[in-house]
């Protein structure tokens, strides 16, 4: 099992990334956010409409700020579905799978790196030129010590090319 952090600014084109190494793996892999249950509750109970405007970005981080501060709930959330998930697995698939999580406060990070230990590694993909929305957490990306960054300033041809050398490195080191 490896559990892999994804990190960059909205628009920075982690799916993208994450699609394109999908498709390269031979294994196992899933992509998750510790947002995405902030994201299920605001649609179903506080009206979100699900679009992904400057305000409900603020709106949205806010939430899982809160939620964070009152008892860890995000990761507590992420880790108990990581390893749920991974006990229901063949075994064969459990020394192969990658659990992309996608998480942008430097101090959440953290926490995975140090849960998971040497099983956990952090990306960020940079991209140039784009409008960082105002909230906290998508100001900050770039404020933690990541073990490895892609940068995205060219087409989707380049970007698939460095999933693909990205796929290669990790199977080698694993």
């Amino acid at each position: 099992m490896q559990i892999l952090i994804i990190n960059g600014a909205a628009t920075s084109g982690k799916d993208q990334f994450v699609k394109f190494f999908k498709k390269n793996y031979p294994y196992k892999c899933y992509n998750w956010s510790t947002i995405d249950k902030v994201k299920k509750i605001a649609k179903k109970h506080l009206g979100w409409d699900g679009r992904k405007t400057d305000e409900a970005r603020l709106f949205l981080s806010e939430i899982k700020r809160i939620w964070s501060n009152y008892n860890n709930g995000p990761f507590q959330y992420m880790v108990e579905k990581i390893e749920t998930n991974h006990r229901k697995l063949e075994e064969d698939d459990k020394n192969r799978v990658i659990y992309f999580i996608h998480c942008r406060e430097s101090d959440e990070i953290q926490k995975f790196v140090s849960y998971f230990g040497d099983k956990c590694h952090s990306l960020l993909i940079l991209r140039k030129n784009i409008n960082v929305p105002k909230n906290k957490s998508d100001e900050n990306v770039e404020h933690f010590s990541y073990d490895f960054t892609i940068e995205n300033n060219g087409d989707l041809t380049e970007l698939e090319k460095k999933a693909k050398e990205f796929v290669k490195k990790l199977m080698e080191n694993h």
